[in-house]
């Protein structure tokens, strides 16, 4: 796995969804190790060389494109290798609703295992790579737990607690505080995976922000101004540079 922390002494990269990073090499071809995954998810623990010999297949979804739909039946999980990704729930009268953004090193479709069919679509913002762990070997009868299940376990239980941050994102009293803290998820997610915290591209529309934070695309472009204008951060179009982290967490609208 390729390390994404900053080398000390130099700027962390700017993340830009228009650059995605590390084209897999041709020598690499269509396949993660086990171990590759458990870095990715950031799992600690270290695959043991026979479970090691596991191989899972790689996708490459364009921007615009889904991984599954809603009603397909439920043939895995999937781990973000590249890119940005959105879930969503499609209504009755084609009105989507975000529920979550995905990347590099987040696991989706954990809701296709209860009725072993995905409630939800995952649709790439940006050109991606996902990594599938089939429901086959995750959920194999009469298997007792393995490495790759403990793993799954895992980052299932990861994404339950995110869901929970999220509803707490997502209800804030007033709403254009909802788009100051959706700022500082995305400034924590971008240093996690060693970009910088202060200065990057958000991979997703206004409209997607609105839906998911359950406000209207004017709110947050209204939002986005009004922090603009307290000189808390810059915005140009969909670049956010963030001036003052402390004036951030303190706007309460």
């Amino acid at each position: 796995m390729m390390n994404l922390q900053a080398v000390p002494g130099t700027a962390p990269r700017v993340y830009s969804p228009i650059r995605v990073p590390e084209r897999p090499r041709r020598s690499e071809g269509d396949w993660s190790s086990l171990q590759e995954v458990m870095d990715l998810l950031l799992y600690d623990g270290h695959a043991s060389e026979a479970a090691n010999g596991q191989l899972f297949r790689r996708r490459r979804v364009k921007a615009g494109q889904s991984v599954f739909l809603m009603g397909q039946p439920f043939d895995g999980l999937y781990v973000v290798r590249l890119g940005a990704l959105k879930t969503v729930v499609i209504h009755d009268d084609g009105s989507e609703h975000v529920l979550s953004f995905s990347m590099k090193g987040d696991l989706m479709g954990t809701d296709g295992i209860c009725k072993d069919q995905y409630c939800t679509e995952a649709v790439a913002l940006t050109d991606c790579e996902v990594i599938r762990l089939p429901a086959s070997e995750l959920f194999m009868p009469g298997r007792g737990c393995n490495e790759l299940e403990r793993m799954a376990y895992w980052a299932i239980s990861r994404e339950v607690v995110k869901e929970q941050m999220s509803y707490t994102l997502s209800h804030a009293s007033k709403s254009e505080v909802r788009v100051a803290r959706f700022l500082l998820m995305q400034s924590n997610c971008f240093s996690a995976l060693g970009y910088s915290p202060r200065r990057f591209t958000l991979p997703m529309t206004r409209r997607d922000i609105g839906s998911y934070l359950s406000v209207t695309l004017e709110t947050v472009s209204r939002a986005l101004s009004a922090l603009h204008n307290l000189g808390i951060i810059e915005v140009a179009s969909r670049e956010i540079t963030i001036l003052s982290r402390e004036a951030l967490h303190a706007y309460e609208g």
